[in-house]
């Protein structure tokens, strides 16, 4: 079982999000912005992020950046429907996967399996680089 924090400033993102995963056994934390996540991933074992890249403050991106400063090996996931152009920023910054809003339930449940449990990268399941 995995710790997933899910940062979105949006509750109803957040929420359905929960709710795609909530059959996966894994657990959960919730931040409505980046600074919030960012003192989450520090105070917990987190094992991976999923993040909207379009927040107040401290987006996305600049989250990315943060958390991978703490710990390179961290696996993050990013999503945006506002600003899909930011989507391949993100990975390149270090995010194992970008994916659209809105998120199909089966994408994310199978990015998510594959990211915490198998050996290898998910980028040529969803044609990533």
């Amino acid at each position: 079982m995995a710790l997933i924090l899910i940062v979105d400033d949006d509750e109803m993102d957040r929420v359905l999000s929960r709710w795609h995963l909530e059959d996966t056994g894994h657990d959960f934390l919730f931040a409505p912005d980046g600074k919030t996540a960012l003192k989450l991933y520090e105070e917990e074992d987190i094992d991976l992020v999923i993040t909207d890249l379009a927040m107040p403050d401290l987006n996305g991106l600049r989250l990315i950046q943060a958390v991978l400063e703490l710990d390179r090996h961290a696996k993050i996931i990013a999503v945006s429907g506002v600003s899909p152009e930011l989507l391949p920023r993100a990975e390149d910054l270090g995010a194992v996967l970008a994916l659209i809003k809105p998120v199909r339930r089966e994408d994310l449940v199978g990015a998510v399996r594959d990211i915490l449990e198998g050996p290898g990268t998910v980028h040529d399941l969803f044609g990533g680089r």
